[in-house]
């Protein structure tokens, strides 16, 4: 399976770390371990709402996100939960597959852990700053709402810290842990000297990138770039080049996460549980949905006449059936396949034991 993937299940279960309309100011701790729902017992707390809704490691409250709109986000967490818990009963996660995935995912878990830290002591959502884009959002759109204006606002405004907080991060890291590429060993790769599996091209801290390594990610490509057997050392350099920087990159932050005392962590913690959950949650997801739903013909044939009925009047004329027909037909199986999987999910709702404790919605 490898690494998590971004299935329809991250909808239902990620907390992720991408920025959303928030508007308020930093909220109290104690609110984000307050309930807002349990699952056949296991409690959902306000920091895993906040941050579906967006809000990086849940440090901001959404008081402009209607109330409504928040029990939707409940709805689609608790589906996410009923998913996992399924997944535990089926015994997904005692499964090599299971374990493999995780390990593999260990990497993103410890910088997902890091930029949770430091977004929780350096992110702050200045009430002047948002006013003064408000401003200048208003000022291009006209009609434009003061709430909408805001909320806009909020989001531009925590966009830019997340930007700043990543970039710096990674040059910080790098610059911590002495990441640094050995051009004495790429210069033999460029003559084209044999190089043992073990030779190290580059390092970070403790974290070290093997030759063997880099190897590896080249087989692995989708497109290969080299063909087997291809003789062109500076080819070859150029493509180890830019390997290094991506994964110079990523151990430098685990490296990083480590002085930072990421292990052992509530940042740490949380991260892997989300990671763990997520990849649980795909494993169902691959297990009950329709692999290949059948579409026949008269479906499709079907779903092109009411495309064509919704199109009459407009000057845009329907391309014929033929030019579209196998398009219609993956659009009917990802309908199927998604009917299908919520339709597991409501029999799962069936069974559940939820509550939703409503007076905390408006703490999110």
């Amino acid at each position: 399976m490898g690494r998590v993937r971004g299935t329809i299940i991250t909808v239902f279960v990620a907390a992720g770390i991408a920025c959303a309309a928030v508007a308020g100011g930093c909220s109290k701790k104690d609110v984000n371990q307050e309930v807002v729902a349990t699952v056949n017992g296991e409690s959902i707390m306000v920091i895993e709402l906040r941050e579906y809704l967006g809000v990086p490691a849940g440090i901001f409250a959404l008081p402009g996100v209607p109330v409504e709109q928040k029990k939707q986000a409940v709805d689609q967490v608790v589906a996410g939960r009923l998913l996992v818990q399924e997944g535990r009963n089926l015994g997904l996660d005692n499964t090599p597959e299971y374990k493999g995935t995780v390990r593999q995912n260990e990497t993103g878990v410890r910088i997902n852990a890091l930029f949770r830290k430091e977004a929780s002591e350096r992110m702050k959502l200045d009430d002047k700053e948002v006013r003064a884009e408000a401003a200048k959002i208003k000022g291009e759109n006209s009609g434009i709402s003061e709430a909408d204006a805001t909320d806009r606002a909020s989001k531009a405004v925590i966009d830019r810290q997340v930007r700043s907080i990543q970039k710096e991060l990674v040059a910080t890291a790098k610059k911590e842990t002495g990441a640094a590429v050995d051009n004495a060993v790429m210069e033999r790769i460029g003559k084209g000297d044999p190089l043992s599996d073990n030779a190290v091209l580059a390092s970070a801290g403790d974290e070290k990138i093997l030759y063997a390594e880099v190897k590896k990610i080249i087989r692995e490509m989708p497109m290969l770039p080299i063909a087997p057997g291809q003789q062109n050392p500076q080819m070859t350099v150029a493509l180890i080049t830019r390997i290094l920087d991506q994964e110079l990159t990523l151990r430098a932050l685990v490296a990083y996460s480590r002085k930072r005392g990421v292990d052992g962590s509530d940042w740490y913690r949380t991260a892997r549980q989300n990671m763990e959950r997520a990849v649980i949650a795909n494993m169902v997801y691959d297990k009950v949905s329709l692999k290949d739903p059948a579409v026949t013909d008269e479906e499709v044939a079907a779903e092109y006449g009411q495309r064509v009925r919704m199109m009459e009047g407009e000057k845009q004329k329907a391309p014929p059936l033929a030019a579209v027909k196998e398009q219609l037909r993956d659009l009917l199986k990802s309908g199927k396949r998604r009917g299908a999987f919520e339709a597991y999910i409501g029999d799962l709702r069936k069974k559940a034991k939820v509550t939703v404790n409503d007076a905390v919605l408006p703490k999110i």
